[in-house]
């Protein structure tokens, strides 16, 4: 396929553009489980994504995502990567569990250098367990409770504990209390925890982000993922019913998004948030961003900034609006 036709397919399966095909999600909660899970790296910026996905580009009133996260039905977490992002409450415990090893190796390395030992982070996991037991936590009260159980957060050791026990898969961000992110137990969610072993767990998201990000690579779900490359490829080509063309895979729906529906997709103008999944969702994100626009939207460092996306599914620039 050419450079506009995958543009515009991944548009829309991300729900930023209508197909008959691939129906509008009816609230939050099923968007983020329609995207298997939702860039957030930063929080305002996470739910814009997540309201542009459901509610559509026209609509700036993000009170509705928050609203499901107050209720406890969509949490940030650390599934893969060991980065931030926005998934079903009920699919947290799993997604991590199945992105956090390679994450955690490398954590354990750095752990010599921040002054942690084996054991201080088996204490700091029992005190904050201990303590998300009476109810969720800001980050500074978590901090406290490092802090009485001998284990110093100074030195950027609190932050790196926090992801650490985080994404094990016991520990997720609930709603913010005032500028300070908050933290709880996945058992005191109002929603039971869906149990998957890793077999399961891999090819139920690689068929999730097959259908939500397609047309995709296998360098772009090991990207996403942070899984490594057999794995990955693996668990690609194994999803049921997947359309295969030229080493991209893509959902069976796309076999019936028709010729005007790619038109429109590639006719309208996209306002994005920074880090969203139109670029972050891929290894390669030549095929949107021109490396010379690169420093304006998405640092090799990473730190992102609000994009546009102009006709023909590219992107044009930093949105100053």
């Amino acid at each position: 396929m050419d450079l506009l036709e995958l543009r515009a397919r991944r548009l829309i399966a991300q729900h930023l553009s209508p197909a008959v095909a691939r129906p509008t999600p009816a609230d939050p909660r099923t968007a983020v489980r329609s995207m298997g899970a939702v860039q957030g790296q930063t929080y305002p910026a996470g739910i814009r994504g997540l309201s542009l996905r459901w509610a559509g580009p026209h609509d700036e009133n993000d009170s509705a995502v928050h609203d499901a996260i107050e209720a406890g039905l969509i949490v940030r977490c650390w599934p893969m990567r060991g980065t931030l992002h926005f998934v079903p409450a009920e699919d947290a415990r799993w997604m991590m569990r199945l992105g956090n090893p390679p994450v955690e190796r490398a954590a354990a390395r750095r752990r010599p250098g921040l002054g942690l030992s084996p054991e201080d982070v088996d204490t700091a996991r029992r005190a904050l367990h201990a303590a998300l037991a009476d109810g969720p936590l800001t980050r500074p009260e978590v901090y406290a409770v490092f802090t009485a159980a001998g284990v110093d957060p100074g030195d950027n050791r609190g932050p790196h504990l926090l992801r650490a026990l985080g994404g094990e898969g016991e520990v997720v961000q609930g709603p913010k209390r005032g500028r300070d992110e908050t933290f709880l137990l996945v058992d005191s969610l109002p929603v039971e925890s869906v149990e998957l072993g890793r077999a399961e767990s891999l090819a139920l998201l690689a068929a999730r982000y097959v259908d939500s990000h397609g047309p995709v690579t296998a360098d772009d779900f090991r990207w996403w993922t942070g899984l490594g490359k057999r794995e990955a490829g693996a668990a690609l080509a194994a999803v049921p019913g997947a359309i295969a063309v030229d080493g991209f895979h893509m959902g069976a729906w796309q076999a019936d998004v028709t010729a005007g529906e790619i038109e429109q997709a590639l006719a309208t103008e996209y306002r994005l948030p920074a880090f969203d999944e139109y670029l972050l969702g891929y290894h390669d994100k030549s095929f949107a961003l021109a490396d010379a626009l690169r420093p304006q939207v998405l640092t090799k460092n990473g730190i992102s900034w609000n994009f546009l996306v102009g006709h023909g599914g590219e992107v044009t620039g930093r949105d100053l609006g």
